[in-house]
């Protein structure tokens, strides 16, 4: 089983929109997937309450509780476990990423976002483990070309020790409209400019976790 975190110090950056997409989307390509809502807000849970199906499973727990989840869950025959966490406690972050076989960082391109994620990048680098930041809620690109703003991201992103996606999330409007109808963007609205950005940042995930498959 793997375990893919979604840890950010700073509210906002999008942890939960990005974990139940991702959940999904790994669910399409036929794994079991369990996420695990940490986050005492229960966005995750909350979502997942309001879908017709049972498609990924859901566990709800506290940070503390995460080792004995992963494990039964590895017990269980999960292929992956998605981990949705609450901001701001270094403790939370720093326990969750000791556990994760791939962790990322969300931030929006607002410079005091990107200035904000420091402290997480150095509990993943305490932790020694894989890292991704990527960039999230991005003006949507014009074609094939970036927003400045983007571009100027990646720029500053430059100076932490962690990659960033070559994937950008634009801010969309279908990736609202799915939630709140308790969907992932690729049920919403499959063949969309959102959904296509999720899958691509999963190939990524994927590749990541799973080097040798080919979904």
């Amino acid at each position: 089983m793997k375990t893919l975190a979604l840890l950010a110090r700073k509210g906002g950056a999008g942890k939960t929109t990005l974990a139940v997409h991702l959940a999904v989307i790994a669910a399409q390509t036929g794994r079991r997937v369990l996420l695990v809502d940490t986050d005492p807000q229960r966005s995750t849970a909350a979502w997942w309450r309001s879908r017709a199906g049972d498609m990924p499973e859901l566990v709800e727990c506290e940070a503390s509780g995460l080792p004995a989840v992963l494990k039964a869950a590895e017990e269980a025959g999960v292929d992956l476990a998605v981990v949705d966490t609450r901001p701001s406690v270094e403790a939370d972050t720093a326990a969750v990423a000791k556990l994760a076989d791939l962790v990322l960082i969300p931030t929006r391109p607002a410079i005091l976002d990107l200035r904000a994620i420091g402290a997480t990048v150095q509990v993943v680098q305490a932790a020694k483990r894989p890292a991704l930041i990527v960039l999230n809620a991005a003006p949507p690109p014009r074609g094939s070309t970036q927003a400045a703003i983007t571009a100027e991201a990646r720029r500053a992103l430059a100076a932490y020790p962690v990659p960033v996606a070559p994937v950008a999330i634009a801010s969309r409007a279908a990736l609202s409209h799915a939630l709140v109808g308790g969907l992932a963007v690729t049920e919403f609205e499959p063949a969309g400019k959102a959904s296509v950005e999720m899958q691509a940042l999963f190939t990524i995930v994927r590749k990541a976790l799973w080097p040798n498959a080919r979904k």
